[in-house]
């Protein structure tokens, strides 16, 4: 048999030690660890940023849709005066508040250079912008428009007092109409 008095008392502390550090480690490590929980059928949906336009005629926007509205034809400008108002609205149909950006993406190709004609567009919900044709190259501010809410826009042109010429035109162009969150 083996008896434990003749191991070398050095050699028997550090087994000693061994032992207890093993035991105290594994029960450690049993105590701190847990049985296993969970979260199951997690479901994540974003909102919905959804901008339609529409022309007014009284209706509050009721014919407002995703897809293009004819646009403004004003013809006799005179220089340095406003044209009439060019009614139109805006619809926000989705979740979330939107910030209106305006821009106007065309090559002008006309003979009336878009720096000398100055648009102005105001909505009922407080939203105004107003600079150069050549101005709105996109990402011009229009204002906010609160989730489920419809705004009344109208649109003036002025052609700079200063242009000097007759029967001239601005070549046919679009404004495009932006809504983020």
């Amino acid at each position: 048999m083996f008896k434990l008095h003749k191991i070398n008392p050095m050699v028997r502390a550090v087994g000693t030690m061994g032992a207890v550090m093993a035991v105290v480690g594994g029960v450690t490590f049993a105590s701190l660890q847990s049985n296993t929980v969970a979260l199951t059928d997690n479901t994540l949906v974003s909102a919905t940023a959804h901008l339609q336009i529409g022309g007014t005629n009284g209706d509050s926007c009721a014919g407002a849709s995703d897809g293009p509205q004819a646009g403004m034809s004003f013809s006799g400008l005179v220089p340095g005066v406003q044209s009439a108002a060019f009614p139109f609205c805006l619809s926000n149909t989705g979740d979330i508040p939107l910030n209106v950006t305006t821009g106007i993406p065309t090559v002008f190709t006309g003979t009336i250079p878009p720096s000398d004609v100055t648009l102005d567009m105001t909505c009922g919900d407080g939203g105004t912008s107003s600079g150069t044709l050549s101005a709105y190259t996109g990402g011009t501010p229009l204002g906010t428009l609160a989730n489920g809410a419809t705004t009344d826009c109208s649109a003036k042109v002025t052609l700079s007092p200063s242009y000097v010429g007759s029967g001239g035109s601005v070549t046919p162009f679009e404004i495009d109409f932006v809504g983020n969150q």
